[in-house]
């Protein structure tokens, strides 16, 4: 029994060699000598999870990735680590375990079934994919990662688990090929010991009852073990066709509401248990138009339950925040609100899916699509009427229709409810392999792979941007990253458990499998390329290329060595058409981007009666956009690469796979991909140029997307200019995040610098301008963040903290850049997102290069029209793509789970609120009732001293609910002048409040305003004492306005700080209780210190200038005021010199 040393003294027990040949492997990523594991730094932590403040998932120090993000490590671990209970032998502490059940797994099967020469090719293969899982280059689909190695942990040192995981779990079978060729499927052992793999499933039913519920059981056992189904309900006779004996059909509608029910209830339990499913009706079945509006239909229903409660809801928390600082009207809509009942103080949430998506609704487990015939097609352009027709007779019309009614229905429904998805079966069986022997019905739940019925196929995905290095995509570490995901993929078919005999034999007769990328849409926003642009479709193209070339270069080895796929003989003509078309369509990626072409003569093309080769051509040309492409060598290299891999793959005998590749959503596995932190999902573009990071305390930090300032950087902005984009962008907390990335010290000079950026930046900008150094300016940092984690702060904060999400408001950034950054998602208060032909070119230009399709999502704006709608249906079929989805802003049925205060429903309640509490405001200007304070009234004084010579008071008096009704102030030293001007001002701010000006609306107004006296501020005489870090003020009613925003904190809804607002409150009640004042326990001091025996030290002259307070030197009154160059006193008229002297 051969065995390896694969990190430490970590030894892998491989077992018994395989047969002769396999792949001499070379290392890329690894070195002779160093353990992947050894490239980078690990660190233990505790990874928790939190929802509204509250732990929902923890996991006590566990070994992970130092370089790994928050959302990498938690999704990770929470999703994948196995094992609950601390020392016991399943329990896992490390991120190490889970890399090595996958990649020791993996190595054991490839030398056991031939697939490496020798053992140093093993131990290789073993290193090389433990670099790519640990460096987040690649990852497989999550059922690789929840279900394969506990069997084989043994192997390497881990405890032997074969005995606990015996006889649990559901059955399993695996196919293999018997000496005739023929495939057979055979019970396993243990669904561990041949592990489900395959995310991806297609299923068929057939017309009878027993098929019908045997496709129920079969369903069930798929989502057991974390993986989707795709079905195509059309085979099953519509409502009201006749059956045997008497009656009529109910139609595949009911049965399919009963397995979607079925669905719902296996997913309610145990992390790797999901329930995608995909269902497909023809644009021919009698219900196609019942079938558009199921889903529709349903989520109404949940409009009523949840919808209006949660628009309540969701009015109750802003008005609760408009009370704190919202403008008067907005006080009066708020107080009008607040008044009225409110039964249940509780808003629904996504984690209350099971209860009403799950219990309540039907069909909510499933993504419905129409499937468009070529008939539907031919008819649409010759301007023909098309028909539904019976399942069982064809014969038999039930209803002809006009081809754009089907459209605008669909249409409708999906601007209500985002359903149902398009295929376009035309161009899917154009390009399908398999064309010889079956035509393609359907897909998996996210509409990527498509195969023949009881197939299925295991995903992976690698992420683009770890291959942009030095100026250049490097092809040769890409290349060999793709040999080790084929091989890992074509073991999974051999070893892999599945969960009927069908599955099992057809997944060996075809081999399909589904190697794809992410993160196309951050590599391009990393090269400051707009994603909506000619060259970003151009090299997504050549990436998809080069990919699909490579795999299947790498599957004609694998056939040489282990043999081709069972039905080969009866597919290798349409597997030919197809290569030959894939290798025409880079023929043309070439001449688009300048290179020459050799010309191919008499090319075996696929072709339908719909959907030509001249289609395909003609619908990429207008994909891309545009000729003579500025793309850049580094991406003609990758262009020309291919091109040499499709010649070869033309003309190779055989193939190990019938299909290689798909571009996956790359949902959960985009967290060990890194692509949370920086980048995108599958080939979408970035949703929004901020990432989001949950706190403890139930708030978010808004940080920037780590892509924006590599984008910025290569578009030629200096360091400062990218600076003041990020603050703009992401506030103060995402800058802040970014220059402690860069290790910038000295935090202060560069913030004060963004007054050039836009409107947030000019806020922040004047927010920091009165500190002096950076530990001013850190602990008003903390201040924000604290009042963050605990979701209270004000709006004002909101904004300068966390950004406005764009940079359209900054003057000097041009309209090249502003598309650079342009999202899928629209910003608050941005005008800018990616055009909906943006999202379906990028699916054109991808289509023409890879196997299956791309799950990928059109993007709508809000306002968007159905009439959008369908000329995006229709565009997809003229550019070629095979599915599409589309997305309408605010139109999901979990949308209704919303309670987001920037929701549309609650602003136009609230707007609606809003215009009957402005004309109660009205009627109030015209009769003012000012609210007087009692005779005797409470309050408290503080003594304030700026510079070195002007002394101060400022009392306040307080009201019965706790905050300020009035201020009186005083200044010692200050002249007539200005204690006359400082008493006008005071009265007037608290007859001002006393009328019911806003009190946030005087600190917004007054702070910051600057005139003499100024300087450096002391609070108190003590240091023990409660007060305020307020060290400097630019006026007097600057340093008040600094006070009054202390004392009346708005985390405390604007009352006075540490008071008892019971004793407050008794206090106020006309003498039914006496006010008792208790004995101090520090004594006042009421005489001066005894003089030591060091005599004081004389006070030092602030030459500075900021601590000095400029007076009359004469009569010490601050009315010194310039004239032309020298100053005077307007009181005594002293001149300090000059003409004046």
């Amino acid at each position: 029994m051969a065995k390896i040393t694969v990190d430490g003294n970590q030894i892998l027990d491989l077992g018994k060699k395989g047969p002769s040949g396999g792949f001499k492997l070379q290392r890329f990523f690894t070195k002779d000598g160093v353990f992947a594991y050894d490239t980078a730094k690990w660190v233990r932590h505790d990874i928790k999870m939190f929802a509204a403040g509250e732990t929902v998932f923890e996991r006590r120090n566990v070994e992970v990735p130092a370089h790994w993000g928050d959302n990498a490590l938690k999704i990770t671990v929470s999703k994948y680590i196995f094992g609950k209970e601390p020392n016991t032998p399943e329990y896992e502490d490390s991120v190490k375990n889970i890399f090595d059940r996958i990649a020791n797994t993996y190595t054991v099967w490839g030398f056991q079934m031939g697939y490496f020469a020798d053992e140093k090719s093993a131990l290789v293969f073993n290193q090389e994919m433990k670099y790519m899982l640990l460096h987040q280059i690649w990852a497989p689909n999550s059922p690789v990662w929840f279900n394969i190695g506990q069997w084989e942990q043994w192997r390497w040192g881990r405890p032997d688990l074969r005995e606990i995981l015996d006889n649990k779990g559901n059955t399993a079978y695996y196919g293999f090929e018997n000496k005739k060729g023929d495939v057979e499927a055979k019970k396993a052992v243990n669904m561990y010991a041949n592990p489900q793999a395959s995310a991806c499933f297609i299923l068929g039913v057939k017309d009878s009852m027993e098929a019908i519920l045997k496709h129920q059981y079969t369903e069930g056992c798929i989502f057991s073990s974390g993986s989707g189904v795709g079905i195509n309900i059309s085979s099953i006779r519509s409502e009201g066709e006749p059956i045997a004996g008497k009656g009529s059909a109910s139609g595949p509608l009911s049965f399919d509401k009963g397995w979607d029910k079925m669905a719902g209830a296996i997913k309610s339990g145990g992390k790797t248990r999901r329930a995608a499913r995909m269902v497909v009706m023809y644009s021919d079945h009698p219900d196609v138009f019942e079938f558009v509006n199921t889903k529709f239909k349903q989520e109404e229903v949940a409009k009523v339950i949840l919808q209006e409660h949660n628009v309540q809801y969701g009015l109750r928390k802003l008005a609760e925040q408009k009370l704190k600082d919202g403008t008067p009207e907005e006080h009066i809509a708020a107080r009008m609100l607040l008044s009225t009942p409110f039964v249940v103080d509780k808003s629904f949430s996504p984690a209350m899916d099971d209860l009403i998506y799950g219990q309540t609704l039907s069909n909510q487990n499933a993504n419905h699509t129409v499937s468009m015939k070529s008939g539907f097609w031919v008819a649409f352009k010759k301007g023909e009427k098309y028909a539904t027709r019976w399942v069982k007779d064809p014969t038999h019309i039930v209803r002809q229709y006009e081809p754009m009614e089907l459209l605008n229905i669909m249409a409708n429904a999906i601007w209500n409810n985002a359903e149902p998805g398009l295929h376009n079966n035309d161009i899917i069986n154009f390009w399908s392999t398999f064309r010889d022997e079956v035509m393609l019905e359907t897909s998996n739940p996210c509409s990527e792979y498509l195969g023949p019925v009881f197939s299925s196929c295991n995903l992976s995905s690698f992420n683009v941007l770890r291959f942009y290095k030095n100026g250049a995509f490097d092809i040769d570490r890409f290349k060999k990253a793709v040999q080790i995901a084929m091989m890992a993929a074509d073991m999974n078919i051999s070893k892999g458990g599945f969960p009927i005999p069908d599955i099992a034999i057809n997944t060996v007769n075809y081999r399909t499998t589904g190697i794809g990328f992410a993160n196309i849409g951050g590599l391009l926003m990393s090269l400051g390329i707009p994603y909506d642009s000619a060259n970003g479709r151009a090299i997504a193209a050549s990436l998809a290329s080069l990919l699909t070339s490579t795999c299947y270069s790498v599957s004609s080895q694998l056939s040489g060595i282990l043999g081709d796929f069972a039905k080969f003989p009866l597919i290798k003509n349409s597997m030919k058409r197809v290569i030959n078309m894939h290798s025409l369509m880079n023929d043309e990626l070439k001449k688009l981007s300048g290179l020459k072409v050799t010309a191919s003569r008499n090319l075996d093309l696929p072709s339908e009666e719909s959907f030509t080769p001249s289609d395909a051509i003609d619908g990429f040309k207008k994909s891309i956009g545009a000729e003579n492409l500025a793309i850049g060598d580094e991406w003609r290299a990758v262009i020309e690469e291919a091109g040499e891999l499709w010649s070869n793959v033309r003309n190779a005998k055989s193939f190990r796979n019938s299909f290689v590749t798909c571009i996956a959503p790359t949902g959960t596995i985009s967290a060990p991909l890194g692509i949370y932190e920086e980048g995108t999902t599958s080939a979408e573009p970035e949703y929004s140029l901020v990432k989001h990071k949950q706190l403890s305390g139930g708030g978010t930090m808004t940080l920037i997307n780590g892509l924006v300032p590599m984008g910025l950087a290569k578009l030629g902005y200096s360091f400062e200019q990218i600076a003041t984009i990020i603050a703009e962008v992401s506030g103060l907390a995402g800058v802040e995040n970014f220059l402690q990335s860069k290790h910038v010290k000295e935090r202060l000079e560069i913030l004060k610098n963004l007054s050039e950026g836009g409107e947030i930046c000019k806020e922040i900008s004047s927010r920091i301008s009165m500190f002096h150094d950076d530990e001013e300016y850190f602990n008003f940092f903390k201040q924000l963040s604290s009042q963050s984690e605990k979701g209270k702060l004000s709006i004002g904060d909101m904004s300068i903290f966390f950004g406005c999400g764009h940079m359209e408001n900054i003057p000097w950034i041009s309209q090249d850049t502003l598309k650079v950054f342009d999202c899928a998602n629209m910003a608050y208060g941005g005008t800018r997102c990616i055009a909906t032909e943006g999202h379906v070119k990028m699916l054109g230009a991808l289509q023409p290069f890879i196997s299956g399709a791309s799950s990928k999502t059109i993007n709508m704006p809000s306002l968007a029209t159905e009439n959008d709608i369908v000329n995006s249906l229709i565009e997809s079929h003229e550019l070629g793509v095979k599915c599409i989805a589309i997305y309408r802003d605010g139109s999901k049925a979990n949308a209704v789970y919303s309670t987001r205060l920037d929701s549309s429903e609650v602003q136009e309640a609230w707007q609606q609120l809003l215009k009957t509490a402005t004309s109660i405001r009205i009627q109030e200007h015209a009769n003012p009732i000012r609210k007087r304070l009692p005779y005797r009234r409470w309050g408290q004084t503080v003594k304030f001293t700026i510079g070195n010579d002007i002394n101060g008071f400022m009392t306040v008096g307080i009201s019965e609910t706790g905050t300020c009704a009035e201020i009186f102030g005083h200044l010692g030293q200050g002249g007539s002048f200005i204690n006359g001007m400082f008493d006008a001002f005071c009265k007037a701010f608290s007859i001002a409040l006393q009328y019911g000006v806003p009190f946030d609306s005087f600190i917004s107004s007054f702070r910051y305003m600057s005139f003499d006296p100024s300087g450096w501020v002391k609070i108190g005489e003590y240091q023990d004492e409660d007060k305020p870090e307020i060290h400097t003020c630019k006026s007097i009613v600057d340093l008040l306005m600094q006070l009054l925003d202390w004392m009346f904190p708005a985390e405390n809804e604007r009352r006075l700080r540490s008071l008892d607002q019971n004793y407050i409150s008794e206090m106020f009640s006309n003498g039914v209780h006496t006010l008792k004042i208790n004995s101090m326990e520090k004594p006042m001091q009421t005489e001066l210190p005894l003089m030591t025996s060091q005599p004081a030290k004389p006070k030092k002259q602030d030459k500075s200038g900021m601590g000095a307070v400029l007076t009359c030197p004469k009569c010490h009154s601050l009315a010194y005021v310039f004239d032309g160059k020298c100053r005077s006193c307007r009181d005594c008229g002293y001149k300090d010199g000059g003409c004046g002297a």
